[in-house]
């Protein structure tokens, strides 16, 4: 294990050293292998030529230049610090992910620019392909946003059935619903809390994940069960590919993704993931044995 130091290589972009360098907490990032790219100043201090990830209190993700590293206060700390931890874990991600996109558009306005009398024809194509770079972009930073969201609001009472039914609604008017076929079977009675909109976007991220996994062909079956007293179960199966076991420990980690390049940016499942976990339940992942996937979303019921 290599001493914990600044080491600035080319592969680590300023904005995601400057935005690490901001962190409260003790944060690093390490290569494949172990090595560090950069670390802060409070992870230097406590870390010296200790291996970060095998500190107390280490929280570690992966991204696409290795791991990020995260030490936690050993008390329970503070939900929004949780989240910013979190999101700390999204930094390489996001200069990677929102590089790509804003690299086409650099290049597709320098080609615009060096062409006279540009036809008509080029000029579309030009412009649809900026649009559809600069729709990536907003999709990447609204969900960054909705990671990072204050917890301003107090969690309140929320009927289960309504946050499915609303989130199902959504999925239907998506361009992946037409050769659908969903089935709900809910809990009219099943109450639990959350902030407004929570639920809605933890399970319509849940849909939408195994719509995609399907390319829209295929049936999503939805059941709402109480498994345990105060205990609330939804149980998403699809009749998908299912998820490649080399995937399976890694489906909640932001930025991961078995989507091609342009069609995801595995930030929607990490997400709901956190907020779950924020509600006091628990995520989980599986195949099911006779194909396709399962996704499995445990919340408080409220007395």
């Amino acid at each position: 294990m290599s001493a914990v130091r600044s080491k600035r290589p080319p592969t680590l972009g300023e904005d995601a050293r400057a935005l690490l360098d901001a962190m409260p907490l003790p944060a690093a990032i390490l290569d494949a292998r172990g090595n560090v790219l950069h670390a802060n100043e409070a992870m230097r201090e406590r870390a010296g030529s200790s291996d970060p990830s095998q500190l107390p209190g280490a929280r570690v993700a992966s991204s696409p230049l290795g791991r990020c590293v995260f030490l936690l206060p050993q008390a329970a700390p503070d939900p929004q610090m949780q989240r910013l931890a979190s999101l700390g874990f999204m930094l390489a991600g996001v200069s990677h992910e929102v590089s790509n996109p804003l690299a086409a558009i650099h290049s597709m306005v320098q080609i615009l620019q060096s062409k006279r009398g540009v036809t008509p024809e080029t000029l579309e194509k030009g412009l649809e392909s900026i649009a559809g770079s600069v729709v990536r972009v907003l999709a990447i930073t609204r969900k960054l946003g909705n990671f990072s969201r204050t917890a301003g609001e107090a969690p309140e009472p929320q009927p289960l059935d309504a946050a499915v039914s609303e989130a199902l609604g959504l999925l239907r008017h998506s361009r992946l619903a037409d050769a659908l076929q969903v089935a709900y079977e809910g809990m009219p009675d099943a109450i639990t809390r959350a902030r407004p909109g929570e639920l809605q976007q933890v399970f319509f991220n849940v849909l939408l994940n195994a719509a995609q996994a399907m390319e829209g062909k295929g049936a999503i079956e939805v059941r709402a069960e109480r498994v345990a007293p105060h205990k609330l179960r939804v149980r998403v199966r699809d009749t998908g590919p299912g998820i490649p076991e080399h995937a399976l420990q890694r489906v909640f980690e932001p930025f991961f993704t078995t989507k091609p390049p342009g069609e995801g940016t595995g930030l929607g499942l990490a997400i709901s993931y956190e907020i779950v976990q924020e509600l006091g339940g628990s995520m989980s992942a599986e195949n099911h044995p006779e194909g396709g996937a399962c996704v499995e979303i445990v919340l408080p019921e409220l007395a």
